[in-house]
């Protein structure tokens, strides 16, 4: 496996950049199933449901080992900081262009995805979050507005991903208080808190799912709005 690994950073660096992204949100996910499972674990052993508890305790052993075997994973796959900022610029820049004549590429933007969607290739109209809708013209507004939805209903809780170790990259935080701290700066209203903002768009949802797991707020109550799908042109 570590040779395929790294053949396709070596020669295929976006395919070894969009697995990873994929392995992380599946990593994300089965932390957040963990979670109901502690909960679910306490209410059984406060029940005194012993084969309950021990069944449950029994699972979290195997996601343990599966967990651990996903994160061995995503760290070989971790690309060179220099090589993961080209492919980001070359994404965003490709996200940043208007639609010419490409009429075909446009979808219907009333119809809601998830966070469980890959967006490769694809450029957002708009996300929803507390049942209101608000537009945005690519990946990068809709990080930033989401965290600034984020950071007006909590920004004492917002202001702790600062210092949170989940809340990183492999390399460089996501979330810094100075803006040298990070990649493309961008600072949320109203708070001391500037945000990475030169991530894909599989990056930007990653973390989204992240603070919205941090926020207690089901993941799929967040739903997203696409503009346009680039698939045909890859």
């Amino acid at each position: 496996m570590e040779k395929v690994i790294e053949f396709l950073k070596k020669d295929f660096p976006k395919d070894a950049l969009d697995i990873q992204e994929c392995l992380e949100l599946l990593f994300q996910s089965i932390a957040g199933s963990v979670e109901s499972i502690r909960s679910a674990y306490s209410t059984a052993f406060d029940k005194r449901d012993f084969v309950s508890a021990n069944k449950m305790q029994e699972v979290v052993i195997h996601i343990d080992t599966i967990q651990n075997k996903l994160d061995e994973y995503i760290n070989l796959l971790q690309l060179d900081d220099e090589v993961e900022e080209v492919i980001n610029k070359e994404n965003m820049d490709d996200e940043s262009k208007e639609l010419p004549d490409y009429e075909s590429l446009r979808v219907d933007q009333n119809i809601p995805y998830t966070l469980y969607n890959d967006y490769t290739h694809k450029r957002p109209a708009g996300f929803e979050i507390f049942e209101i809708r608000h537009e945005v013209k690519d990946w990068k507004e809709m990080f930033v507005k989401t965290c600034e939805v984020l950071a007006e209903k909590d920004p004492n809780k917002f202001l702790t991903f600062v210092n949170d170790k989940s809340m990183r990259g492999k390399k460089l935080p996501y979330f810094c208080t100075e803006s040298t701290g990070i990649r493309s700066p961008k600072k949320i209203k109203d708070t001391n808190v500037y945000v990475m903002t030169n991530m894909s768009a599989n990056q930007i949802r990653n973390v989204v799912e992240k603070m919205l797991r941090k926020y207690e707020i089901k993941v799929n109550d967040y739903k997203i709005f696409l503009k346009a799908d680039y698939t045909a042109r890859h």
